[in-house]
């Protein structure tokens, strides 16, 4: 049986540069015999405790994707330094508890192993990729300690297409690397 890795896409857009990024990422991982699928989580209601038991259809249909992967590769933008409001609204989401009166991360995310990449302008995603890093080693994720940050040049904001260089290719496939020998 193969194993899975589930990519978590931190920009909603269809052809966002992140994309392109987790696209190049998952063809690698294809390539080592890796099962790959992207978690479309954009019909999430925000969250709120009010609704969390039971939980919305929308939320099930994540968890159960989440459940089903055996880890996940997050490539998040930077929003204003940051992770972007639908990203962290998915990782509040699945962190909570999925029985009323238990706390903590529930079992299905405890250990679970988690790469992060991202690319954004001069920061490389820098302020996003130490952020989001906190944040899911507190949710009780295995993550991996190689992550990638890449810088895009002004002309990708400019025209919206981003190609990713053979420099940048060369650290994204040492992360693959790196994530393969943790699996």
């Amino acid at each position: 049986m193969n194993k899975k890795v589930l990519f978590v896409v931190g920009s909603l857009r269809e052809k966002s540069f992140n994309r392109t990024v987790a696209e190049y990422i998952s063809k690698r991982l294809e390539e080592k015999g890796i099962e790959t699928s992207f978690l479309d989580y954009s019909k999430l209601p925000f969250m709120n405790q009010d609704i969390e038991f039971p939980a919305p259809i929308e939320v099930e249909k994540v968890r159960n994707d989440v459940k089903g992967a055996d880890a996940l590769w997050i490539v998040t933008p930077e929003y204003n330094g940051s992770v972007p409001g639908a990203l962290k609204n998915f990782l509040d989401w699945i962190s909570r508890p999925v029985v009323k009166g238990n706390f903590g991360a529930p079992e299905f995310v405890k250990g679970k192993l988690v790469a992060v990449s991202g690319v954004a302008g001069k920061s490389e995603a820098s302020l996003v990729i130490t952020e989001i890093s906190g944040l899911l080693t507190r949710m009780g994720l295995n993550l991996l300690e190689e992550k990638v940050g890449l810088s895009l040049l002004v002309e990708a904001f400019q025209t919206g297409v981003f190609n990713l260089s053979d420099e940048q290719k060369v650290k994204l496939d040492n992360e693959v690397k790196v994530f393969i020998e943790k699996f």
